[in-house]
Protein backbone atom coordinates (compact mmCIF):
# COMPACT_ATOMS: atom_id res chain seq x y z
CA UNK A 1 0.00 0.00 0.00
CA UNK A 2 1.02 3.35 -0.58
CA UNK A 3 1.71 6.02 2.38
CA UNK A 4 -1.21 8.54 1.98
CA UNK A 5 0.47 12.13 1.57
CA UNK A 6 -2.46 14.30 1.36
CA UNK A 7 -3.11 14.22 4.94
CA UNK A 8 -1.14 17.08 5.87
CA UNK A 9 0.86 19.50 3.76
CA UNK A 10 4.04 19.21 5.89
CA UNK A 11 4.28 15.88 5.43
CA UNK A 12 3.61 16.21 1.37
CA UNK A 13 6.55 18.68 1.20
CA UNK A 14 8.57 16.89 3.32
CA UNK A 15 7.67 13.85 0.80
CA UNK A 16 8.80 16.11 -2.33
CA UNK A 17 11.83 17.40 -0.83
CA UNK A 18 13.03 13.95 -0.17
CA UNK A 19 12.13 12.57 -3.11
CA UNK A 20 13.07 15.03 -5.43
CA UNK A 21 16.39 15.76 -3.77
CA UNK A 22 16.97 11.52 -4.25
CA UNK A 23 16.14 11.96 -8.22
CA UNK A 24 18.05 14.76 -8.94
CA UNK A 25 20.99 12.99 -7.05
CA UNK A 26 20.55 10.23 -8.96
CA UNK A 27 20.65 11.83 -12.21
CA UNK A 28 23.62 14.32 -10.96
CA UNK A 29 25.75 11.17 -10.07
CA UNK A 30 27.13 10.70 -13.54
CA UNK A 31 28.48 14.08 -13.07
CA UNK A 32 29.91 13.04 -9.62
CA UNK A 33 27.62 15.86 -8.38
CA UNK A 34 25.31 15.81 -5.60
CA UNK A 35 21.88 16.97 -5.49
CA UNK A 36 22.97 20.30 -3.44
CA UNK A 37 26.22 20.86 -5.47
CA UNK A 38 24.21 20.55 -8.60
CA UNK A 39 22.06 22.99 -7.50
CA UNK A 40 24.56 25.78 -6.50
CA UNK A 41 26.22 25.30 -9.98
CA UNK A 42 22.99 25.99 -11.93
CA UNK A 43 22.21 29.06 -9.77
CA UNK A 44 25.54 30.70 -10.40
CA UNK A 45 25.20 29.75 -13.63
CA UNK A 46 21.67 31.13 -13.86
CA UNK A 47 22.90 34.41 -12.72
CA UNK A 48 26.51 34.78 -14.07
CA UNK A 49 28.23 35.92 -10.89
CA UNK A 50 26.94 35.71 -7.65
CA UNK A 51 27.93 36.10 -4.22
CA UNK A 52 28.22 33.67 -1.36
CA UNK A 53 25.81 36.05 0.68
CA UNK A 54 23.21 35.64 -2.04
CA UNK A 55 23.68 32.37 -3.03
CA UNK A 56 23.00 31.61 0.59
CA UNK A 57 19.62 33.98 0.68
CA UNK A 58 18.62 32.96 -3.14
CA UNK A 59 18.55 29.44 -1.86
CA UNK A 60 17.68 30.13 1.85
CA UNK A 61 20.60 28.00 3.41
CA UNK A 62 23.02 28.28 6.04
CA UNK A 63 25.98 30.28 5.13
CA UNK A 64 28.58 27.34 6.47
CA UNK A 65 26.74 24.47 4.01
CA UNK A 66 26.57 27.70 1.46
CA UNK A 67 30.73 28.10 2.07
CA UNK A 68 31.59 24.25 1.95
CA UNK A 69 30.04 23.28 -0.99
CA UNK A 70 31.41 26.30 -2.87
CA UNK A 71 34.67 25.37 -1.55
CA UNK A 72 34.15 22.09 -2.97
CA UNK A 73 33.19 23.17 -6.03
CA UNK A 74 35.57 26.00 -6.53
CA UNK A 75 38.57 22.74 -5.65
CA UNK A 76 36.73 20.60 -8.65
CA UNK A 77 37.11 23.26 -10.75
CA UNK A 78 33.31 24.08 -11.65
CA UNK A 79 33.52 27.44 -9.95
CA UNK A 80 35.46 30.33 -9.66
CA UNK A 81 36.04 32.56 -6.25
CA UNK A 82 37.73 36.34 -7.07
CA UNK A 83 37.48 39.09 -4.89
CA UNK A 84 34.47 41.97 -5.30
CA UNK A 85 36.03 44.92 -6.76
CA UNK A 86 33.30 46.78 -4.48
CA UNK A 87 33.75 44.99 -1.09
CA UNK A 88 37.02 43.51 -0.61
CA UNK A 89 36.02 41.64 1.87
CA UNK A 90 33.52 39.80 -0.59
CA UNK A 91 34.08 37.32 -2.98
CA UNK A 92 32.18 37.02 -6.67
CA UNK A 93 31.86 33.67 -7.59
CA UNK A 94 31.52 33.16 -11.19
CA UNK A 95 31.42 29.56 -13.17
CA UNK A 96 33.81 27.65 -14.83
CA UNK A 97 33.99 26.20 -18.37
CA UNK A 98 33.13 23.04 -16.51
CA UNK A 99 29.93 24.33 -14.78
CA UNK A 100 28.59 25.62 -18.17
CA UNK A 101 29.43 22.12 -19.83
CA UNK A 102 27.24 20.33 -16.93
CA UNK A 103 24.83 23.04 -16.98
CA UNK A 104 22.19 21.97 -19.62
CA UNK A 105 22.42 18.29 -17.72
CA UNK A 106 21.52 19.74 -14.36
CA UNK A 107 18.76 22.01 -15.71
CA UNK A 108 17.45 18.85 -17.87
CA UNK A 109 17.63 16.94 -14.34
CA UNK A 110 15.96 19.37 -12.39
CA UNK A 111 13.13 19.49 -15.49
CA UNK A 112 12.78 15.66 -15.19
CA UNK A 113 12.31 15.47 -11.30
CA UNK A 114 9.32 17.79 -11.48
CA UNK A 115 7.52 16.11 -14.47
CA UNK A 116 8.13 12.96 -12.32
CA UNK A 117 6.63 14.74 -9.58
CA UNK A 118 3.90 16.06 -11.50
CA UNK A 119 3.39 13.03 -14.19
CA UNK A 120 -0.33 12.87 -13.15
CA UNK A 121 -1.26 16.17 -14.06
CA UNK A 122 -2.75 17.95 -16.33
CA UNK A 123 -0.40 20.72 -18.28
CA UNK A 124 -2.43 23.77 -16.84
CA UNK A 125 -2.40 21.69 -13.39
CA UNK A 126 1.31 21.53 -13.65
CA UNK A 127 1.42 25.02 -14.91
CA UNK A 128 -0.66 26.26 -11.59
CA UNK A 129 1.40 24.09 -9.35
CA UNK A 130 4.70 26.02 -10.57
CA UNK A 131 2.90 29.35 -10.07
CA UNK A 132 2.20 28.54 -6.89
CA UNK A 133 5.26 26.86 -5.57
CA UNK A 134 6.96 30.01 -6.25
CA UNK A 135 4.33 32.11 -5.00
CA UNK A 136 4.78 30.51 -1.70
CA UNK A 137 8.66 30.23 -1.71
CA UNK A 138 8.79 33.97 -2.33
CA UNK A 139 5.99 34.59 0.41
CA UNK A 140 8.28 32.18 2.93
CA UNK A 141 11.89 34.55 1.76
CA UNK A 142 9.81 37.75 1.61
CA UNK A 143 9.00 37.11 5.73
CA UNK A 144 12.75 36.28 6.57
CA UNK A 145 13.58 40.41 5.27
Amino acid sequence: MVPYAADSPFKAISILYRKSHIWLNNGCAQYDLTAAQAVVIMIVCDFKVLTQDEITKRLSLDKSVIAKTVSKLEERGFLVRATNAKDKRTYDIRPTEKAWTVYPSIRDQVEQCFARMTRSMSEEERDTFQRLLSRVAQSVLEQEG
